[in-house]
């Protein structure tokens, strides 16, 4: 009987659909939304300019900070060479990540020369204010983890 309420825990369990707790855009201000969208449109034009700079510990966290140059131009490579120029990108949503990683995680609808499939932006910004992250992929409507 034991056994049976633990197999049909575990199968409630692995069945539940995670959410991820979302902030409304009007939660987040105006200063610290432009913040990080001049952040992630500063790093996607350098693809245009190839002008990479290294990135500083004063903005960003360490681990981004230890991205190379040869690294941001392999990433720039792919980008041009599979969706074109980059030419700006919408805020979505902010999810609320703190609980998890102590981030909060905006994602934007990029829009490049060549728009198939749809791209999103995904920036990750620590509590300190600092830039944690950010990726490109597919987009999808539901907010599905990074790994």
């Amino acid at each position: 009987m034991k056994n049976v309420l633990l197999l049909v825990f575990v199968v409630l369990l692995t069945s539940c659909k995670t959410t991820y707790p979302k902030l409304s855009l009007n939660a987040v201000s105006e200063n610290e939304k432009q913040r990080v969208y001049d952040f992630g449109k500063r790093i996607l034009e350098t693809c245009i300019t190839r002008e990479f700079i290294q990135l500083s510990t004063k903005e960003v966290s360490e681990g981004l900070a230890k991205l190379s140059l040869a690294e941001m131009q392999k990433a720039c490579d792919h980008l041009d060479k599979n969706h074109g120029k980059f030419i700006d990108m919408k805020l979505i949503e902010i999810i609320d990540n703190t609980y998890r990683d102590n981030c909060l995680i905006y994602r934007y609808k990029a829009n490049f020369e060549k728009n198939v499939p749809l791209k999103e932006i995904r920036i990750w910004v620590q509590k300190n204010g600092k830039f944690a992250g950010i990726v490109y992929k597919d987009w999808q409507d539901q907010y599905i983890t990074y790994k």
